[in-house]
């Protein structure tokens, strides 16, 4: 016996017998290309909004932080922010978004599905670095204490507002 008598005859596993060959539709494809990407960029690009209405969200945990590094490139960056007086504070330690900040004070903030235009002002101090400690320790109770004991030099503390 032949190597050729013992393999069976190769078939398609995606058709059925009966069916009808396989064709592609004449000049709908690029189309339908272009309209799922379509679809897919509207839906994975956040609304542009007015600046935010904070005391609404002051529930919400983590928010993105959008700056741009020297050479252009934009750095998104997960962050805890509090709320004091109805004032966004954001707390960081010369972190790569800081330096970006420090050199252009504008920011994209992008919060539950939609993206505000903000500016970073840097308050030094260590009044407002107790402030904002005490606050983080309200918002985020254990995950907070937790941190804290790890912090070796005193973090640098944002005051968000709008752009003018």
């Amino acid at each position: 016996m032949t190597d050729q008598q013992i393999r069976p005859e190769p078939r398609p596993i995606s058709r059925a017998r009966n069916a009808a060959p396989l064709r592609p539709c004449r000049g709908s494809g690029p189309r339908l290309v272009g309209l799922i990407l379509t679809a897919w960029f509207v839906a994975a690009t956040p609304a542009l909004a007015d600046y935010p209405d904070w005391d609404s969200l002051s529930d919400v945990a983590i928010i993105e932080v959008v700056t741009a590094d020297e050479d252009g490139d934009l750095r998104v960056t997960k962050v805890w922010f509090v709320l004091v007086d109805g004032v966004p504070y954001l707390r960081t330690n010369r972190s790569r978004w800081l330096d970006n900040l420090r050199r252009d004070p504008n920011l994209g903030l992008r919060i539950e599905s939609h993206e505000y235009q903000a500016t970073a002002e840097e308050i030094p101090g260590d009044e407002i670095v107790e402030v904002v400690d005490r606050a983080s320790a309200a918002k985020y109770g254990w995950q907070e204490s937790v941190i804290h004991p790890f912090r070796m030099i005193k973090p640098d503390i944002l005051k968000v507002g709008p752009r003018p």
